[in-house]
């Protein structure tokens, strides 16, 4: 199997990528700061050297992003005071990537009622005909995306173009789609670095650049150090993350061959440590205050988790996980 010179830049993601991969997605514009729900915090950047999966209460990092498109930021922003009313539709849970077989998940019945209080708190609200026809067809599904590693002669389906997508798909899901195309000019970039330090050099002369210059000129390296966040959006990008999207669609063109989307929002959580059912409710929590609020980067939040059979929602609320008698 042929390999890229980007291969030896993407050791930190433990993917490499194809060029003829491309992305695209709503444009960027600037956008108000948003505050996080209640109970999130900003993330401290701490580190800690228990475990999540030993740890009674852990503290864990979600992404929230939304993205809104043209035909969405056309309509007036909904409020409390000036609702839009919606459908609800699940389109169920999926495992993406490298699915590690059947995971225990909360059923659509379950999620539901979380995702109508989250929505709840940006004015959106379920419809009630006839006094209220829903503009919105709010489609939504869950899951993990998992991490692909790369295939060798035994598994020789894992291509670089199957890695390059997964590794995207899920840098869409951790920061949007303007994150995904960033991180594509990043990889483009290592690689053209590398076939060009990969270029023989005649008897006698220098390498255009030696191993230490490569490893500090590494783009992707170099978007790493710029800051906290974005180390933590690569580390959230390279690694296995479960995850809830929210599609809202202009209702009268959902049935029509052109459906209208108007805006997106993804969210994920490590799966390090943790399960479904623990951070399922958390993560639908944590989009509360960014649903239908177009944003210019994801948000980063922090809340502390509870052990399975226990979700804390707004007002405490059990669900359980003991199958029905």
């Amino acid at each position: 199997m042929a390999t890229s010179p980007l291969r030896a830049w993407l050791v930190l993601l433990g993917v490499w990528l194809s060029p003829a991969t491309a992305l695209l997605g709503a444009p960027e514009r600037k956008t108000d700061a948003i505050a996080p729900p209640e109970g999130f915090k900003e993330p401290r950047w701490v580190f800690s050297l228990l475990p999540k999966s030993m740890q009674k209460d852990p503290r864990l990092d979600y992404t929230v992003i939304t993205e809104m498109t043209p035909a969405g930021r056309k309509l007036p922003p909904v409020t409390k005071d000036n609702p839009a009313y919606y459908e609800l539709y699940s389109a169920g849970f999926r495992q993406l990537g490298d699915a590690p077989g059947e995971e225990k998940t909360l059923t659509a019945e379950q999620l539901e009622p979380l995702l109508v209080r989250s929505l709840e708190g940006n004015g959106f609200r379920p419809a009630k005909r006839p006094e209220h026809e829903p503009s919105l067809l709010i489609l939504y599904t869950w899951g993990s995306h998992n991490r692909l590693v790369e295939g060798d002669d035994e598994n020789p389906s894992l291509s670089s173009d199957r890695l390059a997508r997964n590794l995207l798909e899920r840098a869409a899901l951790v920061g949007g789609d303007a994150f995904a195309r960033e991180l594509l000019q990043l990889l483009r970039d290592a690689d053209t670095q590398a076939a060009a330090a990969a270029v023989p050099t005649p008897p006698g002369g220098r390498p255009v650049f030696d191993p230490g210059m490569l490893e500090f000129a590494n783009p992707v390296s170099l978007f790493r150090s710029k800051s906290n966040r974005n180390a933590f959006l690569l580390d959230q990008t390279s690694d296995s993350v479960y995850y809830l999207v929210a599609s809202a669609y202009d209702y009268r063109s959902a049935t029509t061959p052109k459906k209208t989307l108007l805006w997106r929002t993804r969210m994920t959580v490590s799966t390090q440590g943790v399960s479904q059912i623990q951070t399922l409710p958390t993560l639908v929590q944590a989009g509360a205050t960014y649903f239908g609020r177009d944003m210019k980067e994801s948000a980063i939040l922090s809340k502390r988790t509870v052990r399975e059979g226990t979700v804390e929602i707004g007002a405490p609320t059990v669900i359980s996980t003991e199958e029905p008698k």
